[in-house]
C-alpha cells in the first residue's frame, strides 16, 4: 500500500486578491499619537523601533491568514494504492438453440450428455460462487443481445440471470454486439481491478466488419481482456491446434487473436472440458490486483483561522497595554 499526496487548491480562489490589503499594517500604524516636544536630541530607542515593527508585522500577518482561511484552502487527500486478488468479469453466454445441442463427446447418446448451454451454466454458477471477491455482470444473446445484469456486486442478481438463459432462439447469433454491450459496462468505471470479458459460445456466428472494427476500439480503450470458452458440438470444428478453414468459427478465433488485447481460447467437448476451464479462467484471473482508493480533501482552513486568532489575541493585549494618556511633566 502506498500514498499520493494532492496538491493545494482554494474553494474561494477570487478572495486572494484581496492580499495586498496585508500590506495596509505596514503603512498605518494605528498607534495613538500624543503631543510630545521634539525628541530629535535623543538616542534611537531601538527596543520600541523592534516593538513597532514587529506590530506592524503581526497585524499584516494576521489579515493575510484571515483572508487565506476565508480563501478556502484545502489539501487534496490523494491516493493510496492497495493490493488484492479478484477482478471484473463480464460473462456473455450464447443462449442460440445450437446451444441445446450435447457436447461433442455426449453426441453419441444424447440422453447421457448434458446440452451446451446447461452444463456451461452449471459450471459457472459454482465458479460465481466461489470467487467472492470478483464482480460479475452477465451478458446473454441469441439473435439479440440482452443486458441481464449489470456490473456489480449483487451475486444474486447474477446469478439469477445466468439461471434465466435458456436456449430458446434461432437464426443469427449476434456475438459482435453482445461483446459490445459487455465492454461498454466498463465504461465510465474507474480501472480498479483486471477486466475480462469470458465469452460463452459454440461459435458459428459471423461479425460483420463494422462490428469488427468498433470490438478493436473497445477491446482497447476500456482495457479487457478476452476469453472464449468454446463449447464445442460434434458438428463444430475445433479452432486449435492450427485449424485452417473457412468456418465462422474458425473466422470469429481468427478475428479475435488480432484484437491486440490479452485472448485466449478453451475448447470444450465435455462437461470436464468445460469445468477444466473454468478452473483455469479461475487460475489466470486471480492475480494480485492494483486498485487506488481517492482518500478525501483536508481542511486547511481551521489551521490558518486557529493561527490568526492567536495573533489576535497577542495584538489585543499589546492594545490594552498602550499608554493611554500622556502627562507632560
Amino acid at each position: 500500500m502506498s500514498g499520493a499526496d494532492g496538491g493545494l487548491s482554494f474553494a474561494n480562489p477570487w478572495l486572494l486578491w484581496a492580499l495586498p490589503l496585508a500590506l495596509l499594517p505596514l503603512l498605518f500604524h494605528g498607534v495613538r499619537h500624543h503631543a510630545h516636544p521634539s525628541l530629535i536630541d535623543l538616542p534611537i530607542d531601538w527596543p520600541s523601533r523592534a516593538l513597532q515593527a514587529g506590530l506592524r508585522s503581526l497585524a499584516a500577518a494576521t489579515v493575510a491568514l484571515l483572508i487565506l482561511a476565508a480563501a478556502g484552502p484545502y489539501a487534496g487527500g490523494g491516493s493510496v494504492r492497495h493490493v488484492g486478488s479478484g477482478a471484473q468479469i463480464v460473462v456473455v453466454f450464447d443462449r442460440s438453440g445450437s446451444m441445446s445441442e450435447p457436447m461433442a463427446s455426449g453426441w453419441e447418446d444424447t440422453r447421457k450428455g448434458e446440452s451446451k448451454i446447461v452444463a456451461a451454466r452449471r459450471i459457472l454458477l459454482g465458479f460465481m460462487r466461489q470467487r467472492r471477491g470478483d464482480m460479475f455482470g452477465v451478458v446473454a444473446f441469441g439473435s439479440t443481445p440482452i443486458a441481464v445484469a449489470p456490473l456489480g456486486d449483487d451475486r444474486p442478481m447474477a446469478e439469477a440471470a445466468l439461471k434465466s438463459a435458456e436456449a430458446r432462439s434461432m437464426g443469427f447469433t449476434s456475438v459482435g454486439r453482445a461483446l459490445g454491450m459487455a465492454l461498454d459496462y466498463f465504461r465510465d468505471r474507474p480501472y480498479t481491478a483486471a477486466r475480462l470479458i469470458l465469452l460463452v459460445s459454440d461459435g458459428g456466428a459471423a461479425i460483420p466488419p463494422p462490428d469488427r472494427e468498433l470490438l478493436q476500439s473497445l477491446f482497447g480503450s476500456r482495457r479487457a481482456s478476452l476469453i472464449w470458452l468454446y463449447t464445442r458440438g460434434a458438428r463444430e470444428p475445433s479452432v486449435i491446434d492450427g485449424a485452417t478453414g473457412s468456418s465462422q468459427s474458425l473466422s470469429m478465433h481468427q478475428f479475435f487473436s488480432q484484437l491486440g488485447v490479452p485472448y485466449q481460447v478453451m475448447e470444450a467437448t465435455s462437461t470436464s472440458d468445460v469445468q477444466n476451464a473454468i478452473a483455469q479462467v479461475g487460475r489466470l484471473t486471480h492475480l494480485p490486483t492494483h486498485y487506488e482508493e481517492q482518500l478525501p480533501r483536508r481542511d486547511l482552513a481551521t489551521p490558518l483561522y486557529s493561527l490568526a486568532l492567536l495573533l489576535l489575541a497577542l495584538l489585543t493585549a499589546a492594545k490594552l497595554a498602550e499608554v493611554r494618556s500622556w502627562v507632560l511633566a
